[in-house]
Parts: structure tokens; C-alpha cells; sequence
């Protein structure tokens, strides 16, 4: 009897507890909806541009990923007319925060903007920066009082005297509405799916883009280690899917270094035209377009159209990788994570030996051999160009050198080097065969711990490089 009033009591004092914290959401939600943020007109926005009076004035991008970089999309028709965003604008999608996804958190700390500073939010209705503001104010990101929003849209932003920024090679990173258009007005055009199980292709049959076909992984690179095949074995697959030199194709996946590996193998085998949907298959289901199941056969081309050696300006094998490092203003650049880079661990279930390209910079990548974090935006997409050109520079890696990208094995270096070229990082390749290769070769090796500073002098040491200046005057 004693037991079955004291779960009683507790049950009722749980459910105090639960509507308790309800109303305290209620009143919480009612309080925001109640936030009101001062508007300024475009001629208010213009001027505070050029304002010498706040110098730590933020400006916020609350549109997509795909915007930001450039894409102008009318009535759910894409242009090819780049717009793009303000200069010094930091991305902070109002869908990342209406969708609730996970490292909202992560991707307003990654702005750098503090609670102090004034902030003008701007996106294509006045509706997106408000929902933007009022996140802001939720999670203590900022003061109610700082924050202004223009209230034009997006698209008054042509009328500014300062011409916008976009990623210079946007074209290549495609949104999902420029998907759903040119399969309605371009009947030529290839959609791929690219996965790796063994050919079975699960995720395909499940859902895909009208029209999609798949390709394997095993078509153009083999074990135990996943080394791309030669040029003509990619290309006879390739037309096997009716794919030759002269397509136009987009390529996706359900994970971005699935489609980049897919898209970069693509580019050195000659496909002239190759796209990549930005976010993959979610940004597509996330817009609400219809997918398929089950399997679509291709019709076979009658050849691709050229033979011979793949594209050196794409993929280089182990021994010009060997070379390229000891070259001035040259550098092979680790997409792995710290751990793999210090050599901690492989990163690999089926390959164990760990270490780093001695002479080798950071480029970053993500906590495992899967994870590309740190290039991506909450909702998969790319991330903020320039965060990426920043956290690029801090390491030693500068758009006027000669770099290739490298991983354990060419996945996480597609996706670096895809995004690279896009940026304008035009000197820049992939060596595909990695960590795992140039370990198996025998090569030389290091696996300690090392500083960026450390890290940086010792490229400088095995290129023949000059120290950067920051560097040179602690030596």
C-alpha cells in the first residue's frame, strides 16, 4: 500500500514536472513570437556597408547553402545568371533552424560572431531573418537590441553599389531545384547514383531521382585497398551506362564523398560536363520532389570516345605524389581526421598501419574515415566557402600552390578537391591511392604528435619551401 502511494506521488509529481516544463515551453515560444526586430530599408543597409561607425558590425545570410553560393532561382527555375551574397556575409540558414537538425549550434559558433555584436540578417523574404533572429535571441547567440533585419528580400540585393560574392565554380555544385528543371527540359542529361555494396545497390532500389542509374564503386576501383582502375577500364563502364566523353552528367549520393569519389573518377576518365547535387539524395527528398524505386537499365553507348591515359589534372598516382611534395610551393594535403593525421589510429577496420606523409599539411575532414564535418553545413551541403579557404590558410594551404588532396584512399580527397576547384584552387589534384598505397610501398613515414607551426615548418623543409613570415620570425 506504501509502495502504491509513493508511485502515485510520483507519478504525479513527474507529470507536474513535464507540465511544468511544458507551459515554461509555451511561455518561452509565446515570448519569442513576441520579439519584435527593427526593420532597415536597402538604402540603411547600403550605408551601414560602408560605415566606418560599427567595425564590428555581422551580416547574416539566412537563405540556402545554394544561394549563398551563387545560384538565383525564379519561380523553382535556376538562372545561370550568378547572384550570390553580400560580401563578408556569414551563412546561417533559417531551414537549418526550422527543420530542428542537428549542429545548428556548431554552425552559428563557426561564424565567429559574438553575443555583443550588431547584427543586419537578410534573406529572401523578411520572414527567413526573422527566424534566424529570433534563434539568435532563443540561445543567447545575441541581444534582441542588436539585431536588425532588411526588409527587402534577397533579391534587392542586385540594386547594392558593391557587387556580390559567389563561389567561383558554383556551377559545379548543383542545387536540387536545377536537378528537377533539367530533367524536364533536358533529355540528354545523366543523373548517377553512386554506391558501394558490392554492386546490389540497396539504397538505389529503395529511393532514387527519376531516372537515375546506378554505379558501383567495384566499377572503377578495386581491393583490397580501392585503387581507381586505369582510364580505359573506367571508360568501358562508363559507356556501359551510356556515358561518353562529350555527357553532360549529375552525379549524387546518400553520402557526399560517395558522389565527389563518383564525380572526380568521372572527370579524370574525360566527362567533359559533371556536376554534383549539392546535399545529395536528403536535399532532393528535403524539396519534396518523388523519387523512384527499383532499377532502371541504361542504354549502353557505342564507346566513350577516347583511350589513353586519365586526366593528370585530376588523379596522380603515388610516385608524382612523391615527386610533388619535394617541389617548392607544392604540398600534399591530408583529408583525414587529427587522430589518423597524428597517426593514433588507421582509420580503417581493414587496413592498420597509421601514420602521416611526413611534409604533409592538414586539410581537416571530420572524427572518422566516413566524416567530412568540417566541410559540411548542418544539412549536408557544402559549407561556407570561405570558412573552408580560412581554416585552408591557417594550415599553409594557399590557392597559388600546387596541391593534391589525399585521404586513406581518394573518398574524403574528392570531396576536398571537388570543393577546392569550385573555389578556384585551379593547381589542385587528387592522389587517389592515399595513405594506404604509399604505407604498402614502403615509404617514408611519421606517426607523432606535431603542432601546426611544427606541421607547417616541416613542409617547408621536405618542399625546399620558403617558411611563411609568421613562421620565419619565431625561427
Amino acid at each position: 500500500m506504501k509502495l502504491s502511494l509513493s508511485c502515485g506521488a510520483a507519478g504525479y509529481c513527474l507529470a507536474a514536472a513535464a507540465l511544468a516544463i511544458s507551459l515554461s515551453g509555451c511561455s518561452q515560444k509565446t515570448a519569442l513570437e513576441n520579439v519584435t526586430f527593427q526593420q532597415i530599408s536597402l538604402q540603411e543597409f547600403q550605408k551601414s556597408l560602408t560605415s566606418v561607425d560599427v567595425p564590428d558590425r555581422a551580416i547574416v545570410d539566412a537563405r540556402s547553402s545554394d544561394a549563398f553560393n551563387g545560384w538565383y532561382i525564379v519561380n523553382g527555375i535556376p538562372q545561370r545568371t550568378p547572384a550570390g551574397h553580400v560580401p563578408g556575409a556569414q551563412l546561417f540558414s533559417a531551414s537549418w533552424v526550422e527543420q530542428g537538425m542537428d549542429d545548428v549550434d556548431q554552425a552559428w559558433r563557426r561564424t565567429g560572431i559574438t553575443q555583443q555584436q550588431p547584427i543586419i540578417i537578410y534573406g529572401d523574404t523578411v520572414q527567413q531573418a526573422e527566424t534566424v533572429g529570433r534563434w539568435l535571441v532563443a540561445h543567447n547567440a545575441a541581444e534582441e537590441n542588436n539585431i536588425r533585419l532588411l526588409a527587402a528580400g534577397a533579391d534587392a540585393l542586385k540594386k547594392l553599389d558593391k557587387p556580390l560574392d559567389y563561389l567561383p565554380g558554383f556551377r559545379t555544385l548543383v542545387p536540387a531545384a536545377y536537378v528537377e528543371h533539367t530533367l524536364k527540359t533536358n533529355a540528354g542529361i545523366k543523373i548517377v547514383q553512386i554506391g558501394w555494396d558490392g554492386g546490389k545497390g540497396s539504397d538505389y532500389r529503395e529511393a532514387h531521382i527519376p531516372g537515375a542509374l546506378y554505379w558501383d564503386d567495384l566499377e572503377f576501383e578495386y581491393p583490397p585497398i580501392y585503387e581507381a582502375y586505369p582510364a580505359d577500364h573506367i571508360r568501358d563502364s562508363l559507356s556501359q551506362l551510356g556515358i561518353t566523353k562529350d555527357s553532360s552528367v549529375i552525379v549524387y549520393s546518400t553520402e557526399s564523398i560517395g558522389a565527389a569519389r563518383g564525380a572526380a573518377i568521372m572527370k579524370y576518365a574525360g566527362v567533359k560536363d559533371v556536376m554534383m547535387l549539392n546535399g545529395g539524395i536528403e536535399a532532393w527528398q528535403r524539396n519534396g520532389y518523388k523519387t523512384d524505386s527499383g532499377w532502371v537499365d541504361p542504354v549502353p553507348a557505342q564507346g566513350f570516345g577516347m583511350k589513353g591515359d586519365g586526366n593528370k589534372s585530376v588523379i596522380i598516382n603515388v610516385d608524382e605524389a612523391a615527386q610533388l611534395r619535394k617541389q617548392p610551393n607544392s604540398a600534399l594535403v591530408s583529408i583525414r581526421a587529427w587522430d589518423e593525421y597524428l597517426g593514433n589510429v588507421s582509420g580503417y577496420n581493414y587496413f592498420s598501419k597509421r601514420g602521416r606523409i611526413p611534409g604533409a599539411l592538414w586539410g581537416h575532414a571530420g572524427n572518422s574515415s566516413f566524416d567530412m564535418n568540417a566541410y559540411h553545413n548542418p544539412d549536408g551541403t557544402m559549407r561556407d566557402y570561405q570558412h573552408i579557404a580560412q581554416f585552408w590558410n591557417d594550415w599553409g594551404i594557399h590557392p597559388d600552390m600546387n596541391l593534391s588532396f589525399y585521404c586513406g584512399n581518394g573518398w574524403r580527397a574528392s570531396e576536398a578537391w571537388w570543393y577546392a576547384r569550385a573555389m578556384g584552387y585551379e593547381n589542385s589534384s587528387i592522389y587517389s591511392s592515399g595513405w594506404m598505397r604509399w604505407r604498402e610501398d614502403g615509404r617514408e613515414v611519421a606517426s607523432s604528435e606535431i603542432t601546426r607551426e611544427e606541421s607547417i615548418a616541416k613542409w617547408a623543409e621536405v618542399s625546399g619551401s620558403e617558411l611563411p613570415v609568421m613562421l620565419a620570425d619565431k625561427q
